[in-house]
């Protein structure tokens, strides 16, 4: 780079000026807080949490105990629900494919794809004359060839002051059995997101 170029680029950052820049450029992006809305740093907080539980739980233990009999349980994920404020979806959804990956890599389940269930799904409803019910887990499950269910759900709770807000997340897991309806595992785990000053 010519010297010139340098110090107008040098000059141009001290000046305040915003930059766009990759996590290689500034090691401590992913530490900032960008909005209130949940990030990858607050979603891998929440999924930790509540994995840790969920890999240690009875439930994952029986799993592994059916696997070594030849029996191996056939699990799905299942959407979370977004009963926040927020328009946290897309986050919800990657968090999903998060828990999918450590399901196939870390538990003695079959997984059902998270990408297919939709199509699966779709097809249930078209069999079906009634819109999608959460309610009808069972059947659902059924159609996919699943066991149990990997979901969840996300609420939050918002304030404002003034010029301050601050939101409070609360996210549940869950693996739930199809054939029953019966919760086998749940855990919260909660954290807080400001705008102060």
């Amino acid at each position: 780079m010519k010297k010139w170029m340098f110090v107008a680029a040098a000059l141009a950052v001290g000046c305040g000026e915003p930059q766009y820049v990759r996590d290689t450029e500034e090691p401590n992006l992913d530490e900032y807080t960008m909005s209130l809305r949940l990030d990858r740093k607050d979603l891998d907080r929440l999924y930790v949490e509540n994995a840790d539980k969920m890999f240690a739980s009875n439930i994952v233990k029986q799993w592994e105990r059916d696997a070594a009999t030849g029996k191996a349980p056939v699990v799905a994920i299942f959407p979370m629900r977004n009963e926040t404020s927020e328009h946290i979806d897309s986050q919800l959804d990657a968090l999903l494919s998060k828990i999918e990956t450590d399901l196939v890599n870390q538990s003695a389940a079959d997984v059902v794809s998270h990408e297919n269930q939709p199509d699966l799904i779709a097809e249930v409803k078209r069999q079906q004359s009634e819109a999608y019910d959460p309610s009808r887990l069972a059947e659902y499950g059924r159609q996919l060839g699943a066991q149990y269910f990997v979901t969840g759900k996300v609420y939050d709770s918002a304030e404002r002051i003034d010029d301050e807000r601050r939101v409070q997340y609360f996210m549940f897991m869950q693996v739930i059995e199809v054939a029953t309806g019966a919760i086998k595992f749940q855990n919260e785990a909660a954290l807080s997101k400001g705008l102060i000053k």
